[in-house]
């Protein structure tokens, strides 16, 4: 019984694994989806916004 549910907790993994790559793969080829996002200047920097 444990080894099977080892080889079930492993293809569980397994699975999860490969759709969770496909998906960020298929959101990264699209190209036009920022994941990251952008830091505004307004609120980091070293550089003085002139107000």
């Amino acid at each position: 019984m444990s080894q099977f549910l080892s080889v079930l907790l492993l293809l569980t993994t397994v699975f999860l694994t490969v759709c969770f790559g496909v998906a960020a793969w298929r959101i990264s080829d699209e190209g036009g989806v920022e994941i990251t996002g952008q830091i505004p200047r307004q609120s980091y920097g070293s550089r003085p916004t002139g107000h």
